[in-house]
Formats: structure tokens, sequence, C-alpha cells
């Protein structure tokens, strides 16, 4: 049995349960207990991303816990972007107490929501029954929520309750997708094996009436569609991600979004096998909507958080997209690009606080400037858009221009014309953003105006190199995203 999972999902449930405990006698506590929770979570995931990179999978309690090449590379980018976040908060919320719009007391609050929220998504990860995932994903909600509402202003209330309430509603809809696929699966399998059990579904997918697979598909969609904030159900993201403190902000749009794609990968991905082609096409057709609706949305934007919520919606369609299609070089982009996306568009969320920190204001019409006193903010944010934009020698061009052949391969000719207009698109909103904000007449002078502090941005920089790397040198990710794409097609049961 492999231990490392059972480790990997207690060692930040733990430190939030300790943090609620011991957090009370002083800040420096909570903050070290955070920092050290996430660094031991980090540990586990690289240690069980290695494993699963070369082929193996982990399961644990009679395989209810299962982690192949694809559930180790989102674990590992869940505990990388927590760990990031937790460090930027250092100074982040600290200015937040000091400014006096939160009290210290709710620090405490805060680490601690942080890790029982990390710890939900990481489970998420691992399960293998079908119903304990979509209550661990209704659970990534519930703690999430307190985090999106965390200022407990009107706006950040408003936002959390839209949040809870549309992904509740959602999720249900998921819920039901599940029981069906269950029902219609439980038949098929062997009395001596767990028909919850999602690797034993797989293997019988072919198996199920076609009714029960076409609607168990439109409600997965629908339901973990709206976690992955799709279109039409991503109309919570761009208030929850305005409202949020900005490291949280990184987390729902860097990996939990991923969260709900990984949920409809395990289930959906499926059901490919027994899929008639309209259907896959319909899936290609959503993705690509979901493309241009975020990226028209995002360019009429002048709040930068709610910006960049509209492109998370924009860059999930590419995933889909990838996913859709069915093919291995369409599954491998689709893989590729949400670990690119996790990468450039957690870096551009914690630009965004940066300047927020530094400056009090995120609108794009109330900045100018900003890069003479910021520099190494400015150099960041346009590493993390050229990225998300498509431009050559950065890691989003790998990941699209495999999309874009996928598509072309497939036939849909139309399909790649679309993500490539949403790709130019997407470069214009974002150094037109840019350009405003670093680079424009300076609009706020204050002298006490400077770089913010180096927690901060040492993630920037690191996630600015990565984004570098993976973009001149694409080999490096090669192993963990073949094996994840295997994974992928080793859950689609054959006809």
């Amino acid at each position: 049995m492999n231990f490392e999972i059972l480790y990997l999902i207690l060692a930040p449930a733990l430190t939030g349960v300790s943090i609620f405990l011991a957090g009370k006698k002083s800040r420096v506590l909570s903050e070290g207990l955070a920092v050290l929770g996430t660094t031991i979570t980090f540990f586990f995931a690289v240690r069980i991303a290695f494993l699963t990179t070369r082929g193996e999978v982990l399961t644990l309690f009679r395989e209810e816990f299962r982690v192949d090449a694809l559930g180790g590379l989102i674990a590992f980018l869940v505990a990388f972007i927590g760990l990031i976040a937790v460090i930027y908060s250092l100074p982040y919320i600290r200015k937040e107490v000091t400014k006096k719009v939160i009290s210290p007391e709710r620090l405490r609050v805060y680490y601690a929501w942080m890790m029982i929220f990390l710890s939900s998504m990481l489970w998420a990860t691992t399960t293998n029954n079908i119903i304990m995932l979509w209550v661990i994903i209704e659970a990534t909600t519930l703690a999430s929520v307190v985090l999106v509402a965390f200022y407990w202003n009107r706006d950040a209330v408003e936002a959390g309750y839209k949040y809870a309430m549309l992904l509740t509603v959602g999720i249900t809809f998921a819920l039901f997708g599940c029981v069906l696929l269950y029902s219609g699966a439980s038949p098929h399998i062997p009395s001596a094996s767990d028909p919850l059990k999602i690797t034993e579904i797989a293997k019988v997918t072919s198996m199920i009436p076609k009714s029960i697979v076409n609607l168990a598909l439109v409600l997965l969609l629908a339901g973990f569609g709206t976690k992955a904030g799709l279109v039409p159900f991503h109309t919570w993201l761009p208030d929850a991600h305005a409202e949020a403190p900005t490291p949280v902000s990184a987390m729902l749009s860097g990996v939990m979004i991923k969260v709900g794609a990984y949920a409809l990968i395990r289930t959906v991905m499926t059901l490919y096998p027994v899929y008639p082609d309209p259907i896959k096409l319909f899936v290609v057709i959503l993705g690509i909507l979901t493309m241009l609706v975020g990226i028209f949305m995002a360019l009429m934007q002048d709040d930068l958080k709610r910006l960049l919520a509209y492109h998370s919606v924009s860059q999930m369609g590419y995933i889909i997209v990838g996913l859709g299609l069915g093919t291995y070089l369409g599954i491998y982009g689709g893989v590729f690009h949400l670990l690119n996306h996790t990468l450039f568009k957690s870096l551009l969320f914690l630009c965004v606080g940066a300047i927020t920190y530094t400056t009090g204001t995120r609108l794009i019409h109330s900045l100018g400037g900003v890069g003479k006193k910021m520099p190494i903010t400015a150099i960041c944010f346009f590493i993390g858009a050229v990225s998300m934009g498509g431009v050559p020698l950065f890691n989003g061009f790998m990941s699209k221009f495999t999309i874009f052949l996928a598509c072309a391969k497939a036939g849909m000719l139309w399909a790649t014309l679309l993500a490539i207009l949403t790709s130019i698109l997407t470069l214009f909103c974002l150094l037109h953003a840019a350009y405003c904000v670093f680079m424009g007449e300076i609009k706020i002078d204050d002298a006490t105006h400077k770089e913010v502090p180096a927690f901060m941005w040492i993630g920037m920089v690191l996630l600015s190199a990565l984004c570098f790397l993976i973009g001149v040198y694409p080999q490096v990710v090669y192993p963990i995203l073949n094996e994840a794409t295997k994974a992928i097609f080793s859950m689609m049961a054959l006809p």
C-alpha cells in the first residue's frame, strides 16, 4: 500500500486544524504552521508525481484511493501553487491587517481554511470512488467559499453567496450523472468488485444503455463543467476571483477549476468509446464557445482581476477542445495546456496582487507608469501575458500549437481558425492592459510606491522562469504529460 497518498491529504488537513486550535496564541505561529504544512504537502506531491511519471499506479485501501500519472500531475500542481500562495500571503495578509481591512484574529481563519481547501483539492485527485469524487468536489466549494467571502464586506459576501449557490446547484447535476453511471454500470460489474469504483465502471461503459450514457454525459458536463468554469456555467467565476484575496484567486484560477476539469476527465472520458461523433463535436463546440465568450467578455473589463477571470474561462475552452477531440494529440494538448494555464494564470494573478498591494487599486484606467516603480512585477506580468497569448518561446505557444494541430488533423479546420483568433485577441487584450498599467503615463505618483517584498515576487519569478523554460524546452514535461495522456486512454473502455 502507498501511504504517501494518505500523508498527502492529511498533511494540510491536520495543519489547518492545528492553526484553528493553536493560531490564537500567535500570528507568527499561524504563518509558520501554514508554511510548514504546505512544504510537507509539496514534498509528498513531488514524491507521488515522480513515481507516477515512471508509469506506476499508486493505490491504497483496496483501490479506494488511486493515483495514476494524471492524478499525480494535478496533485503536484495543487501542492506547488498552494505553497507559492501561502508564502505570497505572508506579507500580503499582514498588510491587510496593518491597514485594518481585516482584524488580526481573521489571519488565523485565513490560513486554516487555506489548508482545508488545499487538502480537499488533493483528496479529489486521489479518490477512485465516483460518489466520493462528487462529495469532495462539493467539499472544495464549501472550503473555498469562506475564502471568497473572506473580507466580509458587501461585495465579498455577495460574491461568496453567488459562488456557493451556483456551484452547489451545478454540482447537484453532477451527482445525478454519477448516480446514473453507477446504476447503469453496476449490473455488469462482477459481484466481487465494487461498482462505485471509477476504474470498474470504466471497464463496462460499452455495456451501459446509450440513453443512460447520453443523459449522464449532459448531467456531468453541466455539473463538473460548472466547477471548471465552462460557458454557460461560468457566471460565478468573475465575482469570486475579483473579491477573494489575491493568493486565493491564484488558487481558484490556477488549480481549483483544474480540479473540476479533472473530475470531467475521470467521468466523461470513460464514456468516449461509446460516443457517437456528433457528441464529440458537441464537446468541441462547447469548448470553442467557452473560448469566444471568455475572450470577448475579457476585452470589456477595466478591473484587472475580472479581466483575468474571464481569460480563465477562455483558456479552459482550449483544454475542453483538446480533450473533446478524443485523440492522443488532442488529449496531450489539453493536458499540456492545463499545466501551462496553471503556471501563467497563477503568475498573472500574483502580479495583479502585487500591483494592488503597492498602489491600492486594480482598475486599469487608474493605473499608469507602474513599471518604473515595480520592474520585477512588470517583467513577470509581460511574461505571463505573452505566455497566455501563445507567443513562441513561451509555454502557452507549445500547448496551443498542439491543440491547433490536433483540430486540423481531426478535420476541424473551423475550430483551428477560431482557436487562433481567440489566441490573437488574448494577446492583444493582455498587452493592451500591460501597456496601460506599466508603460503609460504615471497617474498615481507616490514616493512610497516600490517593488513588493521578496516573499511576494520570488514566486512570480519562479513561475515566469517555468513559463520560459517549458517554452524553449518542452521535452522537460514530456514524460509526465505522456504518462498522463496514456492514463486517460487506459480509462477508456473498449466498445
